[in-house]
């Protein structure tokens, strides 16, 4: 993990996440639901910069007279995640069984089967922490997890996330990640990335909602390299308390690990695949940081 101590005011920032997450798990249900959503809300009315930012990332995606409605409801969507995540590990796990529903169970199954391991990638899209506690349920599951500030907000989701079953591999620069990602698919293991954001700034060139943008090449880099099947997923957040998990077919089939071009092709159909997803359910997609190229 990078060094440095955190700022003051990073450390406040922790503090006041922490204190937000022991409210959402005092709170009943619904309620806090309700508050998180507020909570949303009023970041979309208060925060102009991160409101535009949604905007022009949304603007492709849907019809320009439903764009603003989208844009709002985007913020009121986050809340929800966050009340649901702060929540998820208090959750029995014949609760979670109760609300979740995967569409494509058979297609997980069947790619595990292999014996070559699994790629699930992810979008930041519905509740990515809800499908990874009930992946980690059936089959053994690591997730490569972005090293957020400040580090006591880190070493928590660590946490939270090993209490229900994943292991856990922080993206460190300079770290072999893709070499221990390498390791568990040669296990046989189900290994997931939330995979629409290039966190590097060197990621690969793609087209979404005919624009331009990168996503990170390491999907189709582990599927390539270990033969494992690579599956797009997505976690809808639903009424109720719900969840609705939609695996893809997968989408390695016909690339050549030998060909220079095979990641790239590769994640064009990833993002192709994320592409059919998001605009599915728009509102639900977490994009709350510049997305296209200029």
């Amino acid at each position: 993990m990078s060094g440095g101590r955190d700022s003051l005011r990073l450390r406040f920032t922790g503090a006041g996440w922490l204190a937000a997450w022991r409210m959402a798990r005092m709170l009943p249900e619904d309620v806090a639901r309700r508050t998180f959503e507020r909570f949303g809300e009023r970041s979309w009315k208060r925060n102009a910069r991160r409101r535009a930012v949604v905007r022009e990332n949304l603007r492709p995606v849907v019809p320009a007279h439903d764009l603003e409605e989208v844009v709002r409801e985007a913020f009121r969507s986050y809340g929800r995640y966050w009340s649901e995540t702060f929540r998820l590990e208090d959750l029995r796990p014949e609760d979670l069984d109760r609300r979740f529903r995967c569409e494509g169970y058979e297609v997980v199954e069947s790619a595990f089967a292999g014996g070559r391991g699994v790629v699930l990638a992810v979008p930041h899209l519905g509740n990515w922490d809800a499908g990874g506690r009930w992946v980690a349920a059936r089959w053994p599951f690591t997730v490569v997890a972005e090293v957020v500030r400040p580090r006591a907000l880190f070493y928590r989701f660590v946490a939270h996330r090993r209490s229900m079953g994943m292991r856990i591999i922080p993206l460190v620069r300079g770290e072999d990640v893709t070499g221990r990602c390498l390791e568990h698919l040669a296990r046989g293991e189900v290994v997931g990335l939330v995979a629409d954001r290039d966190l590097s700034g060197r990621g690969v060139e793609v087209r979404m909602f005919g624009k331009r943008t990168t996503m990170p090449a390491g999907p189709a880099v582990l599927a390539l390299r270990a033969g494992a099947p690579l599956l797009p997923a997505c976690i809808y957040m639903e009424p109720g308390g719900r969840w609705l998990a939609q695996v893809a077919d997968r989408i390695d089939a016909g690339v050549d690990p030998a060909d220079p071009g095979g990641v790239a092709a590769l994640t064009q159909r990833l993002a192709t695949t994320f592409e059919g997803m998001i605009g599915r359910r728009p509102e639900q997609w977490h994009a709350f940081q510049p997305y296209w190229l200029s």
